[in-house]
């Protein structure tokens, strides 16, 4: 099966996820929902998810939520799991086999411009999957189009970096080693993308949604069972990713050494935990 072809405003999302960062998410997917099950279950009791119910998951990656929901919607209900992402999309078509639950659709597509059909949608929901949008407004309006009168969104975003150690402490110590990149516009697209409350706020009054809501959820992240099995984790998919990406070897192994001793303090019986922060945001489709 081919990817999912580069095109329109989202065309460098596009390629970014189905390239090695993609294969990388979709080979780490069972870690990933182990790490932000809790997270992703929170948000998903904010979207009031019920029997019967039509339900987009917006970014649904692996298709881990959407298999939840489908639970959640019973025999009545739909669920539309869409990602621009092709290998983690495979993933989630191959566990919705496996698991044999009904209703589920995946699409591999760009939800931004995906052409919904009006009032369809009872509730839309989304784990760490809207924050990638170049025009997040346009794209939210698109969302809303497709939502019934009334129905709800509700999503989970991480808030600012300094408050989630789990992505600041990999990106201080490979700072170690490697020269700073230039600073990050902090509004493009990306995982701290809605770290801004008031962005948030502005991008979804813009899109035409009413009764907004956000509230601050803090929590401990189980990364892995064990430190390498974290370190490495964090090396690959973390925000220390890109900064490492072009050094040599022997860079790279010196901060995974040195990651190892910072992680090391976070060592528990129950695995790795490291601090986090997220938003779990809600707002209505008038």
């Amino acid at each position: 099966m081919g990817r999912l072809e580069s095109a329109g405003l989202n065309a460098p999302q596009i390629d970014y996820w189905n390239g090695p960062a993609g294969d990388k998410w979709a080979n780490f997917a069972d870690s990933l929902d182990v790490m932000t099950e809790d997270l992703g279950s929170a948000a998903m009791d904010a979207c009031d998810i019920r029997l019967g119910h039509a339900v987009i998951d917006v970014g649904c990656g692996s298709g881990a939520t959407t298999i939840e929901i489908a639970r959640r919607v019973g025999a009545e209900g739909r669920v539309l799991g869409i990602d621009i992402s092709t290998p983690m999309i495979e993933v989630g078509r191959a566990r919705l086999h496996a698991t044999g639950v009904n209703g589920v659709t995946f699409e591999n597509a760009d939800i931004a411009s995906h052409p919904f059909q009006n009032e369809t949608f009872d509730r839309v929901f989304s784990r760490f999957g809207v924050m990638f949008f170049v025009d997040p407004i346009a794209a939210f309006g698109n969302i809303r189009g497709g939502m019934k009168s009334g129905g709800r969104f509700a999503f989970v975003c991480w808030q600012t970096i300094d408050k989630n150690p789990w992505m600041g402490i990999p990106l201080r110590v490979a700072l170690r080693h490697v020269a700073a990149a230039a600073p990050a516009d902090p509004d493009a697209p990306g995982p701290l993308a809605f770290a801004n409350p008031d962005r948030v706020q502005h991008i979804l009054s813009e899109a035409g949604f009413v009764d907004i809501d956000l509230k601050p959820l803090v929590s401990l992240l189980p990364l892995e069972a064990d430190v390498p099995g974290a370190v490495q984790k964090l090396l690959q998919l973390g925000p220390a990713t890109r900064l490492l990406s072009h050094v040599s070897e022997d860079i790279k192994a010196r901060v995974a050494n040195d990651l190892v001793d910072v992680i090391s303090k976070f060592q528990t019986d129950s695995g790795v935990m490291v601090g986090s922060a997220s938003w779990i945001i809600s707002a209505t489709a008038p």
